[in-house]
């Protein structure tokens, strides 16, 4: 009885799938006045754009396809159909494919340069290149997700010089995106300019920093090369429950920064930053994130578990308050590490600390900022840090007891079987934190050849290949 429904539910997917590619159409498009066509698509119709300069165009898609079937927008032949001028895309409806196209040497007013604002869209095998307006301070970003559950894959952003992050996933109704396999190069710094991060991912989480809700957004196999932006974020996490997994950073100036929020996955990411300067690995604030086998190498630092600011009132009367929409206090500038899990982690001749529990940010800004709660019951289980030359491997914040923050009292963390070669540990509890001295004949390609580093060969266009 199983197997015969089985076999016809089989048989009705089958026949639907037959029924839609009958009729499903192929729309051509040679020029801007064939647009029109768009509107007469369904659900399982592709439009092919021929290979060409189109200038100044303003795609608007507001009518999509359905599940299984969507509408596909693609090129004639990858990169070849180049969008310039103003030309942009806006995604405003579900079930949406857009495949092989180029924007290169335009620039817009504002906005996004694509804009996915509905569900179940895909965006790949698509690039932007040196897509910026004459001058800086004309802000926009080139992907913003503005809807749900939409996919970028094999795509190149390359070059951008204004302000605005790169990529943007909005904080309201913008959930389970998920970027892969996508190339972030060659975005120069500009200091003292933030707001240039390379992805900034809002959501739940970012104001009220124990909602239950979040954005989880996925960001998998990715390459980010020399892309500094503002030299302080490359990837921005302002929300709960967000994936990032066994990205390659090479060469970028700033850090992996969870900036706020709440059970967000940090795993098998590499950091190879080759000494330059500002190239970091991961900072972080809020409460049970886990921070798991990633790989930072060359660094100026290794992972920071920064100290949270106490909002609650002032300790004197200096403190700034964050004052967000003009009435009162809502949100901490840092909140506190909490049940934060950091386990089997590698660190490799970083030039900073490879584990920093709290000193980074504690009393900075005293008393105008009340940066005082240092991490607590946090875990450090099996992190490895190697240091040729020696140095200090671990500090951590000295509690300063004086009033008025003699009132504050902070739960221990726990360290197991933390293994420092040729590295100090000079936090004061020394449980967990093990010194050994370097190992003779050892070398960085030892770890290397066993791990996930992901090239240009593996990311970006499939027809830049």
């Amino acid at each position: 009885m199983s197997l015969k429904y089985t076999r016809t539910v089989f048989f009705i997917y089958f026949f639907c799938s037959y029924v839609s590619s009958i009729y499903s159409k192929e729309y051509y498009i040679s020029d801007s006045s064939q647009l029109l066509k768009i509107q007469s698509a369904i659900a399982g119709d592709i439009l092919i754009f021929k290979s060409g300069i189109w200038d100044n165009v303003h795609l608007k898609i507001n009518k999509g396809g359905e599940k299984n079937f969507p509408i596909i927008f693609k090129a004639q032949s990858g990169g070849e159909v180049v969008f310039t001028g103003s030309s942009f895309i806006e995604i405003n409806a579900p079930n949406i494919i857009i495949d092989g196209f180029s924007f290169k040497n335009g620039s817009i007013d504002r906005g996004a340069v694509i804009s996915m604002n509905s569900e179940f869209g895909v965006l790949k095998n698509t690039e932007i290149v040196d897509y910026n307006p004459k001058q800086f301070d004309q802000k926009y970003v080139w992907l913003q997700f503005n809807g749900s559950n939409n996919k970028v894959m094999n795509s190149l952003f390359e070059g951008k010089t204004n302000n605005g992050p790169v990529v943007l996933n909005s904080e309201i109704g913008s959930k389970n995106n998920f970027i892969t396999r996508s190339y972030f190069k060659n975005i120069p710094l500009k200091e003292h300019s933030n707001g240039r991060e390379i992805i900034k991912i809002l959501g739940p989480g970012h104001v009220y920093e124990n909602s239950s809700d979040g954005a989880f957004f996925s960001l998998k196999e990715n390459l980010f090369e020399n892309a500094d932006g503002e030299g302080v974020e490359i990837i921005s996490i302002k929300s709960n429950r967000n994936l990032i997994q066994e990205n390659t950073f090479l060469s970028s100036s700033g850090s992996l920064n969870v900036r706020r929020g709440t059970d967000n996955i940090i795993s098998k990411n590499t950091f190879l930053c080759n000494a330059k300067s500002g190239a970091q690995g991961i900072r972080m604030s809020g409460q049970r994130n886990l921070i798991e086998k990633n790989y930072i190498s060359n660094c100026e630092y290794g992972i920071a578990v920064s100290s949270g600011e106490f909002w609650d009132h002032p300790l004197t009367n200096l403190y700034d308050v964050n004052d967000r929409n003009g009435s009162k206090p809502n949100k901490s500038r840092y909140p506190q590490n909490k049940f934060d899990v950091i386990r089997e982690n590698i660190f490799v001749f970083n030039s900073g600390p490879d584990l920093d529990i709290g000193e980074r940010e504690y009393k900075k800004h005293w008393p105008i900022h009340q940066n005082v709660l240092i991490p607590e019951s946090c875990e450090f289980i099996k992190n490895i840090s190697y240091r040729s030359r020696g140095g200090v491997a671990v500090v951590g914040a000295q509690v300063d007891n004086r009033p008025p923050l003699d009132q504050f009292h902070f739960e221990p963390n726990t360290f197991i079987d933390n293994f420092l070669y040729g590295g100090k540990n000079i936090f004061p509890s020394t449980n967990g934190l093990i010194e050994i001295d370097f190992p003779i004949n050892w070398s960085e390609s030892q770890i290397e050849k066993n791990m996930q580093i992901i090239s240009s060969d593996d990311v970006g266009p499939n027809w830049k290949k």
